[in-house]
């Protein structure tokens, strides 16, 4: 890297990349791939495979709840033969499963059967690349020119920055009649997996830190670390609300036009995408457990302030808008790369491989309850939900204190 390029690195939070280039491809490639077939998924089931639409979003519910295994073998599996490899049969399997979602173009492919197993290769494949590669990350933190925050960071802007340019092509893809756009979404997406795990061969890979003292493998065991994963289920909860109840919230609560819904959406996309690095620089000073407190604080004001919306006068309701999705994005900087962050720094260094794949449960779950308990409280009344975040927010403060508190022995005071 550059003397100019390194010191923009620096000024924007981020690590050096010197030596781990195909990781942060990887990660973009894969991203891409995400961001051009992930929204179009539902209905590529629907208008491809000629499932109703319940029907598809309960065969991938189904899956989802199915995968929810395999955070747990993704751990023990990652202590005996490393992060890497998983992340790689993660990728290769997501990458056979959509593959096969091909054969939906013919008769033969559009049974129960093989839709199912496709889906549910897919659904195996994510959980299992979302439970190792921040192992993998961490351990490239450990060996590289940075600390782990700024790793984290620029995981997420890597990966945002992906998303963004695939949702793009997705929206491009649209202009185009039939079933043409959602082949042709399905098919990049497999080739984009399968280059995902060819690139992160060429990664270097680490052995894993050992320790007589520390144990392995027992975060089932571990209560302090367990309620740290029950607190950030709170804050995933979070996190998850702009995206899956905004556009339903604006078209049928809110006096304003349904495309602002796209802006807002790419507004948060693009900060997520530019700014990890900067929000990590900003708070590294500060200890990582009060960093995850303010994150709530802000997605509760943030609640609080979405919710009372459907009683602003009109002229209002568009800049509040705007303000509460910045609001918003503050929370989900600080708190995306300082909790891995903080996940990492828990665990024992010889057992981190499964400690990070559990954590992943608080982002399970989170997905699993989230949609279920906007929709019902969504029924009760618009705002309902958005008040409900807030709390949410705030009890996540309280116990992510009291984890804190339990794990304190264990932490630094930075990521």
């Amino acid at each position: 890297m550059s003397a100019p390029t390194s010191r923009l690195a620096d000024r924007l939070g981020l690590p050096s990349v010197r030596g781990h280039l195909p990781l942060v491809a990887a990660l973009i490639v894969s991203a891409v791939g995400a961001g051009l077939a992930g929204p179009l998924m539902l209905i590529y089931l629907h208008v491809v495979a000629g499932l109703s639409v319940p029907t598809a979003g309960v065969l991938l519910t189904a899956t989802g709840v199915g995968s929810l295994v395999v955070p747990a073998l993704v751990g023990r599996l990652s202590m005996r033969f490393g992060a890497r490899p998983v992340v790689i049969g993660g990728q290769l399997v997501q990458a056979i499963g959509t593959a096969g979602l091909l054969l939906a173009a013919v008769p033969v492919g559009r049974t129960m059967p093989v839709l199912a197993l496709c889906c549910a290769m897919i659904g195996f494949g994510q959980r299992a690349f979302w439970s190792a590669v921040f192992t993998v990350i961490a351990d490239t933190a450990d060996h590289g020119a940075g600390s782990t925050g700024s790793w984290f960071a620029l995981s997420g802007m890597a990966q945002g920055t992906g998303f963004a340019a695939g949702a793009l092509a997705a929206g491009a893809l649209l202009t185009l009649s039939g079933e043409l756009p959602y082949l042709i979404a399905i098919a990049v997406n497999a080739v984009a997996l399968l280059t995902s795990g060819l690139l992160l061969l060429r990664e270097p890979t680490y052995a894993a830190a050992t320790s007589d003292s520390e144990p392995t493998g027992q975060v089932h065991r571990d209560g302090a670390y367990l309620l740290l994963i029950g607190a950030n289920t709170l804050f995933a909860f979070c996190s998850m609300v702009l995206a899956l109840g905004l556009p339903l919230y604006v078209i049928t609560a809110l006096d304003v036009p349904a495309w602002v819904v796209g802006p807002l959406l790419a507004m948060n996309t693009v900060l997520g995408a530019t700014c990890q690095g900067i929000a990590v620089r900003a708070t590294q000073r500060f200890r990582q457990v009060r960093v995850m407190v303010a994150a709530g604080v802000i997605w509760a004001v943030w609640g609080l302030l979405t919710a009372v919306l459907t009683a602003a006068p009109a002229w209002l309701v568009l800049p509040a808008l705007i303000v509460a999705v910045l609001v918003y994005s503050v929370a989900e900087l600080i708190h995306a790369p300082v909790s891995m962050s903080l996940a990492s720094a828990a665990a024992p260094k010889a057992a981190r491989p499964s400690y990070l794949s559990w954590f992943q449960y608080s982002f399970a779950l989170a997905s699993v309850i989230g949609p279920g308990l906007f929709a019902l409280s969504f029924g009760v009344s618009p705002s309902l939900p958005w008040v409900i975040t807030a709390g949410v927010g705030l009890l996540g403060c309280v116990s992510v204190t009291v984890a804190g508190r339990a794990l304190a022995g264990r932490l630094t005071v930075a990521g």
